[in-house]
């Protein structure tokens, strides 16, 4: 794989800031990943352990949908790809110890015999999971469980705080977790803070008939990751204040942003709104340090790449003739729409579901005005369609666990920058 280094740009509205007055200015740091050969013979090997819920909700098309889905996973994997698939209700049983993916035939046929039964261990066999990647650890491979379940941890060890600390200890060793939800009744706050915690994806899977999207997604994301344990640091001038950053990623023990691993061809933007003191007219000046923590995917020590932003000020009516990126404005309302799901979740927990409906109509009313430019992009587009339908399913109470999970999943996939092909 390419040792090159990220790219790392700072993008404003326009190319310079309005001399003569103090301003809060948005900068979206763009950390673009290299490009990579992602051939079978340059992208990066593959431990992987697959943890398939057969708990009775499973029964009928959920089942049959997970099986096609594991078996497309295994005809994706190289012969020198690991591959085990552990399979649970209330007892755990290894269906396939990690071995090189080199006779698929034979393992697809072991995946005929599973079907849905009993209730959900679900914390045990993540860990026996866990166990069969860290038995056979690969250095510059992407070593990950992949849990896929539709239902509850009710038997075992239920205590999320407790789990997830558990995740995170096996990230620390280099072992990553994605959590794949089906349908209305898992528990999304579960899943979703065991793929934070892990390093991995949380993802959501509505109808049955999505597996097997979603599980190339996963492996399309596995293949092309060129960096993990990302993070960065800000610091602004002297004189200057981080005002926000509107991802609301979580924060490292250093102080640093804990960013989603590096992807080759998924860029990830970091909206940062920095408060800015008067300059002078022709004042050139250095706003802020970053610091880029990675580590390459083919190598076990960390890299730092450091980037400086520094913008040139000029009188109001000079920048008013600049072009605009609209790009910017894009950004920023993306993640405030995401603050804005993540407020909906709060009241809708609180029984207050007008509440949760007004919240979602304001943010509706502001991209509207926020994305008249952009109104004919894709991304414009899905994301007002997207709040067209959660005005539809929030007047249905019957449609409510559907609803928490639809927002959540939408606000983490809007603050990583990521998009479901």
């Amino acid at each position: 794989m390419s040792q090159q280094v990220p790219k790392v740009e700072f993008l404003t509205e326009r190319a310079k800031l309005t001399s003569g007055r103090e301003q809060t200015v948005d900068v979206v740091v763009r950390i673009t990943p290299p490009e990579v050969d992602t051939g079978i013979t340059k992208r990066p090997k593959l431990n992987l352990s697959l943890v398939l819920d057969r708990s009775g909700s499973m029964d009928g098309e959920k089942m049959v949908r997970a099986r096609e889905a594991t078996a497309y996973c295994i005809d994706q994997l190289l012969p020198s790809d690991r591959l085990s698939v552990v399979i649970f209700d209330s007892i755990i049983e290894v269906l396939i110890p990690s071995q090189l993916a080199e006779n698929k035939a034979q393992l697809k046929g072991l995946l005929k015999e599973v079907y849905a039964r009993n209730s959900t261990a679900l914390h045990e066999a993540w860990v026996r999971g866990g166990m069969q990647v860290s038995e056979h650890l690969m250095n510059g491979a992407v070593n990950r469980v992949v849990l896929i379940t539709d239902g509850l941890a009710n038997e075992g060890l239920t205590n999320v705080d407790l789990i997830v600390s558990q995740v995170k200890g096996l990230a620390d060793r280099n072992v990553s977790t994605s959590s794949i939800g089906i349908g209305d009744d898992f528990n999304e706050d579960l899943l979703i803070s065991m793929a934070n915690a892990g390093g991995g994806n949380s993802w959501h899977v509505k109808t049955a008939d999505d597996m097997q999207r979603i599980f190339a997604v996963e492996l399309e994301g596995l293949i092309a990751q060129v960096a993990h344990t990302v993070t960065l640091g800000l610091v602004p001038a002297d004189g200057v204040r981080l005002a926000d950053v509107l991802n609301d990623f979580e924060m490292s023990e250093t102080g640093r942003y804990k960013l989603p691993n590096l992807q080759a061809g998924s860029p990830v933007d970091v909206v940062v709104q920095l408060r800015v003191p008067e300059q002078a007219e022709g004042t050139k000046l250095r706003l802020l340090d970053l610091r880029l923590g990675y580590t390459p995917q083919e190598m076990k020590g960390a890299e730092v790449t450091k980037q400086v932003f520094e913008v040139e000020f000029a009188a109001e009516e000079a920048v008013e003739l600049l072009p605009v990126n609209h790009e910017v404005a894009k950004a920023v309302q993306m993640l405030m729409n995401a603050r804005a799901r993540a407020e909906a979740v709060r009241r809708m927990d609180r029984g207050d579901y007008t509440g949760s409906q007004q919240v979602l109509r304001d943010a509706y009313l502001v991209s509207e005005m926020a994305f008249a430019p952009m109104k004919h992009s894709g991304d414009v587009q899905a994301e007002m369609s997207s709040f067209e339908e959660y005005h539809e399913t929030l007047t249905d109470r019957s449609s409510d666990k559907m609803s928490r999970k639809r927002l959540l999943y939408d606000l983490i996939s809007r603050r990583n920058s990521k998009k479901l092909s």
